[in-house]
This record gives structure tokens, sequence and C-alpha cells, in this order.
């Protein structure tokens, strides 16, 4: 392998898409022995699983059309189909668009909440600029204290005052006040939200777009893990004792893990990498003896006696996930430093729950479960996150070293974010590299 003039560290979406899009020299390294990060499936026994729920979301037509291009035919859309299970009762999601079916106390205490929040002014409500504030201030207490603050708590871990909105970005819905009434009197079924509409492969889980980005892309050398980076000298060195200049680095490691590989940053530095906070996720995925194929594709579970904060059924938006007369599900549960689990105790319990909400009739048909432990699962966003990540990000690209990605910008987005990052990371290299050539010339 010769010295090439970028690096890309990471062969998940962020890296495949930065490399597709590099017109210049580059080698990918992937610490991993196959290439895909998060984006990945694992065939097991006839099933297929993802790492977590992966769906496709598209608000660009650019990303639609490249995705549909590498998956050639292998894409399927889909009309979302989730909701909440609480008070004992499924309601459509969002919650604060769909009352419909609640308790009469619940619903009461939603829609005056609501109204209240509508009709006082901000300054009224004493905004702290807190997630917590925002929920109470957009939605008022009804809907704050029967699902907003629960399930965020649930799945952040953190206090919610320690958040910031940053993250939002059209991630919570907003409905106007008239929907939200209607879906108090009646089952609404009006979209709301980024992901009403979602795309997923026919067959052969998310790994499939993976797979399309490898088959026009550099082959990735994997099991090539960076063990140092040196800034200054611009040499990688990895694992097995090989050593690699660059001159560019497009990194997308997680920025806990970069910190640890990094050599003399100036203690501003290593303060803001201390700073970074985040929540992981315990993903069980679930094989089940069953063929009641549930039309619903994922449930949220705000209420603090069920261990997990969401279940999803892969089976219902591609039955390639599961052998006949099966379905499969995928149990996500929230930890952190603040909130730890039992990770030997966490299955019985997550069965012991699929069966007092009714998604299985006994423990004897789970046939097969394979948990995934996902450490970085979301960056939480709290008052020193900007921060910390601009401190990481100016001191890096001193030495044209660029974090992307999920994990490298530390940001919460979705496939298509990622996509569109690499993009536009690689071309604003391309067009540095033809104003160099040009200048020569």
């Amino acid at each position: 392998m010769k010295n090439e003039e970028t690096i890309i560290l990471g062969a998940g979406l962020a890296g495949l898409s930065a490399a597709y899009h590099l017109k210049k020299g580059y080698a990918l390294f992937e610490k991993d022995g196959e290439i895909g990060g998060m984006a990945r499936s694992v065939h097991k026994d006839g099933y297929t699983f993802d790492y977590d729920g992966h769906l496709l979301h598209f608000r660009n037509e650019y990303t639609f059309n490249l995705v549909s291009e590498l998956l050639n035919g292998n894409l399927a859309p889909h009309k979302r189909n989730s909701w909440v299970y609480s008070k004992g009762i499924f309601t459509r999601y969002p919650f604060q668009a769909n009352f419909y079916g609640l308790p009469n106390s619940v619903v009461k205490d939603c829609l005056m909440g609501l109204i209240k929040a509508r009709v006082l002014s901000a300054s009224h409500l004493n905004s702290n600029g807190s997630f917590e504030s925002w929920i109470i201030k957009t939605f008022g207490e009804g809907v704050a204290n029967h699902f907003m603050k629960p399930y965020n708590k649930k799945f952040w871990t953190v206090d919610l005052r320690e958040l910031t909105c940053e993250w939002l970005d059209g991630f919570v819905p907003v409905p106007d006040l008239e929907d939200t009434v209607t879906g108090a009197i009646s089952d609404n079924t009006k979209p709301y939200g980024y992901n009403s509409r979602f795309w997923y492969p026919v067959k052969g889980g998310i790994s499939e777009l993976v797979k399309g980005f490898s088959g026009k892309i550099r082959s990735a050398h994997v099991n090539k893990k960076a063990v140092t980076i040196d800034q200054r000298r611009k040499e990688v060195v990895f694992e097995d004792a090989t050593i690699k200049k660059f001159k560019n680095m497009i990194t997308t490691i997680p920025l806990p893990e970069l910190s640890g590989l990094l050599v003399d940053m100036p203690s501003e530095v290593q303060q803001a990498f201390s700073m970074l906070r985040w929540t992981s996720i315990y993903v069980l995925n679930i094989g089940i003896k069953s063929d009641n194929l549930t039309e619903r594709h994922w449930v949220y579970y705000p209420e603090e006696n069920v261990i997990f904060y969401r279940v999803g059924f892969p089976t219902s938006f591609s039955t390639d996930a599961a052998p006949e007369n099966r379905i499969s599900i995928y149990a996500e549960i929230a930890y952190s430093d603040v909130k730890k689990i039992d990770k030997f105790e966490a299955l019985p319990k997550a069965i012991s729950d699929l069966k007092t909400c009714g998604i299985i009739s006994e423990e004897s048909e789970v046939e097969i479960c394979l948990p995934m432990d996902i450490k970085y699962g979301y960056a939480i966003y709290d008052s020193n996150r900007r921060h910390a990540v601009q401190i990481i990000k100016n001191y890096l690209e001193r030495f044209e070293i660029y974090t992307i990605g999920r994990y490298g910008s530390w940001k919460y987005m979705s496939m298509e974010d990622v996509i569109l990052e690499g993009r536009a990371l690689a071309e604003k290299m391309n067009s540095c590299n033809k104003y160099k050539v040009e200048a020569k010339a």
C-alpha cells in the first residue's frame, strides 16, 4: 500500500460516502473484519438482524437517487405505522397529535395543557432554554407528564433540564392545535415527522446499502485498527505496526475514542474531549416462532416499568428478515454512566415485558436472541457539547484532519444526513485539489 493523499479511518456509512465522492487518491481503513460500521446486518439461522433499527428517510432528491442506484431495485417504500403503548393501550405516533383512546382524564390533561401553552407567551413560562422547558412551552404540562418527559428521560437517561434543543431539527413533530383536537376525538392518521414515509431494502437488510457502496469504491483495508495518530508528523500507526503517512485525513472514529489516539494535545483540547457524554443502547434482536405478523413497524414505551424504550418489527417492512412462520423484533434499552443496566438480567426482563405487552404469548416462542451492545448510541446534547466539539474540530483541522459522521461529528443524524456530510466534505476536498492543480498550471 502506497501512501495516499487522503486517509479515511472507518468504513461505516460516512467513510463510504466520503470515499465514493472523492475524486483523487485515498485509502480506506476499517478496524473490523468487514465494512459497514453500524450499517451492518447479521445473518443467523435464517434471520437478518441489523445493528439496531436502520431505516432510510429522504428529504433530498440527490440522496434518494443515489441510494436507489446503489440498491439497484432492492428498495421498497413504506408508510410509517408506529404507535405508543402507555396506560395499557396503543395510541398512534406521535403521541402529541393522537390522544384518541386514552383515558378521559389523560385526554383532558393533554388538551388543556396544550391550549394553555399555545395561549401563554414564552415569557410566562420562564423558559431557560432546556429541552424540558421547550417541551412544556410547546406541548403543555399534560403531554409533558404523560409522554414527553418520561419517554425522553428513558431514552436520553439524563435529566431533561441538562439537554439543549440543538438536536431537534425536525426530529420531534409539532402538530397544530386543530389537528391535535381532531386526534383526540378520532383515530387521526395524518402523517407527521420526517419519518412518516421510509424506505428499506426488500432483501438482505441494511447492509445491502453497504454492498452498493463497496461496489463503487476502492477496496477497504479491513482489520486495520489505528492505535496512534501523530497529527504533527501526519502519520497513523496501526495495530499491526504498519505506519501510513497522509496529507489529509477523514476520520469517522467516535470522538471519545479519537482522543486516545492523538498525541501531545493542548490541555484545552484534552478538556474538550473529556466533556463529551453519550447514551448507550443495548439491543436485543429476537427471533420468534410465530406467523402472527403485525402491521406495526415500531412501538414506543414511555413507562419506566417496561425495560425497553422501543420495539421494532423488521418483518413488518421486510418479510425476508425471518424464515417462514417466524417474525423478528429488536428491543432497545438505553443506559449510560448515570443509568446502569444489568445486561445479564436484561434479556429475561425484556422477554417478561414482551409477554406483558402482548408481543409474545409464551417465553417458549423465543428461539434466538442476538444482543448487540452499542456503546456510542447517541451524543448527549448538554450545555458543553457544542463548545467542546468546536474546539476539537478547529484543532484537528489545523492538521487537515476532518471528523465526520454520527460519531465523528458527535451529532444526532439520519442515514441521509451522514451520506450528505460525507459528500460535502469530499466535494470540498475535490474543489481544493482542483484549485491547486489549476494554480500550478
